[in-house]
C-alpha cells in the first residue's frame, strides 16, 4: 500500500517537474506497450497457476478438527 502511494507521488513529481516540451507528441510507442502487456499478461498467468494448484493441494490436505 505504502509502495503504490510513493510510486504516484514520485509520477506526479516527475509529471511537474519536466516540461511538456519533453513528450515527443504524436509519437506512441506502441511495441513497448505491447511487450508490457505480454509480461503482465504471463505474471498474471502465472498468479493464476498458483492459485490453482494450492486450490488443488487444499482439497486434499486433510482438515483439522477444532477442539473447542
Amino acid at each position: 500500500m505504502k509502495f503504490t502511494n510513493l510510486f504516484f507521488v514520485v509520477m506526479a513529481l516527475c509529471a511537474l517537474l519536466l516540461p511538456s516540451s519533453e513528450a515527443a507528441p504524436g509519437k506512441i510507442p506502441i511495441n513497448a506497450i505491447k511487450k508490457a502487456g505480454k509480461a503482465i499478461g504471463q505474471g498474471l498467468r502465472a498468479v493464476n497457476i498458483a492459485s490453482t494448484a494450492h486450490d488443488i493441494a487444499s482439497l486434499f490436505k486433510p482438515k483439522r478438527k477444532r477442539k473447542h
